[in-house]
């Protein structure tokens, strides 16, 4: 303490200026303004920042500092008067003048102080209400709602779950309730893996557990013993691209198997009449569909090319014919007709399949591509590979959009198979899901 009739230190000096410029108000002083009724409005400053703001609204505190990082004015709500004692508010813009020394700003640290605190405290089962309120605005399917919270519902365990928490693991063994009834454990899956999205673009969590290709090293996704084994959809371009070296009519119907989703009776037995190159659709009657039903699929450039390079092939061989014969031939109906038979065998992609691969998984692998990594709905992700979605009245108002659909997830897929998937357009949309839950069988 500085001796009588010395100058204080500077140190000394600007604690002094400090201790003036703190704690002006006084409780008393402050009850007796706010009972003189609009002459006690305005600002009544403490000192250090904080502030009683009274108007016709109230009594309230405020922090005014000059934000360290920005270095703008601004004001943080430290609450109203008749909650935060002026001890109390006094004490909170202590705290915040330490922030600032710190080079921090106080409303800065408050809203990820409070974004800690909400990653510690949501529930799996609680984001996955917040996921299926965001998406039954979407959802045509009637029953989606009640499928949604009948899956969540036997979840077990992963309900009560922090959302930050959970891991791979988890889900699998909650998974586990399922493994009797296949299609519904792959539902339960778009189920947390949508869940997952939405923490994830909430910032709840950072990375996403529930995605088919990490799942799937944990649990099987398929009935055991199962006839239809899928190729992992990461493997699918190098698989296609071994097809276009071997050229041959065998293999270039195989990748339009793979790039349409189609089932191999279908593409087998493709007629030319069901094609319209010019606008790159293929329409699939009703009597050659498992659904019994018109399927049209809409044609990538790759797979119109496909169809056309074989096309060609077929009319060079019937003009080849006719140039040295008296016997001229008609044009075959089928696609890919050659000189030994009229049409391709049901088991000529047989020979280039790979060890522990069906042809009809690539259809699996075409479907787990849509639903992992691309915005594409469940509604137009099922439509792709012709399963019933919906009713007939609600089929029929979709049509013309829902074929558009269908080309832009084709288009995706083949993108991704060419290695030239566009990253803002084909990633994952984690503001929005698949509109609808229940997976039909293939």
């Amino acid at each position: 303490m500085p001796q009588r009739g010395a100058f204080p230190g500077r140190s000394d000096h600007r604690s002094l200026l400090m201790a003036r410029e703190l704690h002006r108000l006084s409780a008393r002083g402050i009850e007796s303004t706010t009972k003189k009724g609009t002459e006690g409005y305005g600002a009544h400053n403490d000192g250090g920042g904080l502030t009683l703001v009274i108007d016709k609204f109230g009594a309230r505190w405020l922090f005014k500092f000059t934000s360290p990082v920005t270095s703008k004015r601004r004001e943080m709500g430290l609450g109203t008067l008749a909650t935060v004692s002026l001890a109390s508010a006094r004490e909170k813009a202590s705290e915040g003048r330490a922030l600032i020394a710190k080079g921090l700003d106080p409303l800065v640290e408050r809203d990820r102080a409070a974004a800690e605190a909400t990653r510690d405290s949501v529930t799996f089962e609680q984001c996955a209400n917040d996921t299926r309120d965001v998406l039954r605005k979407k959802w045509t399917f009637e029953g989606a709602i009640e499928q949604w919270n009948r899956v969540v519902k036997e979840l077990g365990d992963l309900r009560s779950m922090l959302i930050k928490d959970i891991r791979g693991v988890d889900i699998a063994k909650a998974l586990a309730v399922f493994d009797d009834r296949p299609t519904t454990k792959k539902n339960a899956l778009s189920v947390i893996r949508r869940t997952m999205e939405t923490a994830i673009a909430s910032e709840l969590r950072e990375d996403n557990p529930a995605m088919t290709s990490r799942v799937g090293r944990l649990t099987s996704l398929e009935y055991k013993g199962g006839n239809n084994p899928s190729m992992p959809y990461s493997d699918v371009p190098a698989f296609v691209a071994s097809l276009r070296a071997k050229d041959s009519r065998a293999a270039r119907a195989f990748e339009l198997l793979i790039l349409t989703g189609a089932r191999k009776e279908e593409v087998a037995g493709m007629l030319r009449d069901e094609l319209d190159l010019g606008k790159f659709i293929w329409t699939i009657p009703a009597e050659r569909t498992k659904q019994r039903r018109e399927h049209v699929v809409p044609l990538t450039r790759r797979a119109a090319e496909i169809l056309r390079q074989q096309l060609d092939m077929v009319d060079c061989m019937v003009s080849e014919i006719n140039a040295h014969t008296k016997r001229p031939v008609e044009t075959p109906a089928h696609v890919w007709a050659d000189l030994r038979s009229p049409r391709l065998s049901h088991n000529a992609f047989q020979h280039l399949l790979p060890a522990g691969v069906s042809v009809h998984g690539f259809r699996s692998s075409l479907r787990e591509y849509l639903g992992d990594e691309t915005n594409v709905s469940w509604n137009t992700a099922e439509e792709t590979l012709g399963h019933k979605v919906g009713d007939a009245t609600a089929k029929a108002y979709r049509r013309a959009p829902g074929l558009a659909k269908r080309g832009e997830a084709l288009k995706y897929w083949a993108d991704f198979i060419d290695g030239s998937s566009n990253e803002t357009t084909n990633k994952i949309d984690k503001t929005h899901a698949a509109q609808g839950i229940e997976e039909h069988a293939a």
